[in-house]
């Protein structure tokens, strides 16, 4: 049995009705329902469904959206109605949460079970909710540092341990006249890199306690983040911030006139596309902590699946998300698209060398503390605002008191409400 699929890209609430209603399934034998904002990601769905359709004989109907608002419409809309779409794809932390409260989402904690020591506890933290995880991961990426190996190689550089160390080889590449990292601020979003990675390495506790409203954006901890980022930017270790991040960043990082820069992982495709081959051209490590007394804390973002409590198939879509979770299915996804798989015991033997030492460094690694990406964190309605007053810094340095200070004032009009 061949797995169906269907692409279409649904304007509004009513094609999406119609849509529902058109092929509606038995509640053990499917078709299940599919949705999901990734539907360039076919060839790797492809081989996961054909494989789950031979194993338990269960037909998959997909619909990929291009268009995100779209996508959030229809979802909302399918899930609130009986018989609605099965599962789906979508956001981790707050967007989650928007969809466990009023008890639209399935708790999956007991599909966990069989696999239980194949995932790290603390990957399903920005899935948990009273101690219930409503989702499994599709996708994940640990924020770390790229660097270009030969200019570390012609300067006789080595993957820093300590702060001390990565303060020392940033002294070393700006006085041989390579800019140390590359930084942008260009498309009103990506100035969050820094504060969060600062931020989470100065005091992972207060990180948390700020993205949540629980402390002040004026608080020691978050004074000390902007200070030692301060510092940085004028020592001048990092590139010009108007530069673009997907258009110019990669060719300036293959060309060695920027030596470092931090990103999530899935920002090796841009690497891949500039031609540069990875273990050759470029590796990474983690940054290290601000503070010497901690353990390495590296921050992650995760893509999930979820299923609808609403859903018309929900005995057939629980099978599938068990063969997601299985070792079965993440090495088809893993082998297939070229993704670490965040389950342990999947061979890592496909993928490439410095996509082999992310899975190594951060996600075999026990010693490692992940905390989300500042933009799940917290609300979108403060992430979004929270970036405009990291731009004015980035811009002005001396103005870290009046931007904490309008961070607050801010946050606290938001969390009030």
């Amino acid at each position: 049995m061949k797995s169906k699929h269907i692409f279409k890209i649904v304007a509004g609430a009513i094609a999406f009705s119609l849509f529902l209603s058109a092929g509606v399934g038995c509640k053990d034998s499917g078709p299940i329902k599919f949705f999901n904002d990734k539907p360039a990601w076919q060839e790797g769905w492809d081989a996961v469904f054909e494989a789950f359709t031979e194993k338990e004989g269960i037909d998959i109907e997909m619909t990929g959206f291009t268009d995100i608002n779209a996508y959030q419409a229809a979802i909302k809309s399918g899930i609130s109605i009986p018989k609605g779409l099965d599962i789906f794809t979508w956001w981790t932390n707050w967007k989650m949460k928007e969809l466990v409260d009023p008890g639209f989402a399935v708790d999956l904690s007991s599909f966990y079970e069989p696999y239980k020591d194949q995932y790290p506890s603390g990957l399903l933290d920005c899935m948990r909710f009273d101690g219930k995880v409503y989702g499994v991961p599709l996708l994940v990426a640990s924020w770390v540092m790229f660097y270009n190996k030969p200019v570390f190689e012609k300067y006789n550089l080595k993957e820093p341990q300590t702060w001390d160390e990565f303060i020392k080889l940033c002294d070393t590449l700006k006085a041989n006249g390579v800019t140390p990292i590359g930084l942008t601020i260009a498309g009103g979003w990506t100035s969050f890199f820094w504060f969060q990675q600062l931020m989470v390495t100065t005091d992972p506790e207060a990180y948390d306690a700020v993205c949540k409203g629980e402390k002040s954006w004026e608080s020691e901890e978050v004074k000390k983040t902007f200070e030692v980022w301060k510092g940085m930017l004028e020592k001048g270790y990092f590139s010009d911030p108007g530069i673009d991040l997907g258009a110019e960043l990669p060719s300036m990082f293959a060309k060695g006139e920027v030596a470092m820069t931090y990103c999530g992982d899935w920002y090796l495709a841009f690497f891949d596309a500039a031609g540069l081959k990875p273990g050759v051209d470029y590796s990474m490590f983690a940054i290290p902590p601000v503070d010497p007394d901690l353990n390495s804390v590296v921050i992650y973002e995760l893509g999930p699946i979820m299923m609808s409590e609403n859903a018309e198939n929900k005995e057939a879509a629980g099978k599938f998300i068990d063969f997601w979770l299985s070792p079965e299915g993440q090495s088809i996804w893993s082998n297939k698209m070229g993704f670490i798989s965040p389950n342990a015991v999947v061979s890592k033997e496909s993928l490439d060398p410095v996509r082999k030492k992310i899975a190594k460094d951060i996600w075999e690694n026990k010693d490692v503390e992940l905390k989300v990406r500042f933009w799940e964190a917290t609300k979108a309605e403060i992430s979004f605002g929270a970036c405009e007053k990291f731009d004015k810094f980035v811009l002005n340095p001396n103005s870290y008191l009046k931007v904490m200070k309008e961070l607050e004032e801010m946050a606290k009009g938001y969390w009030s409400k």
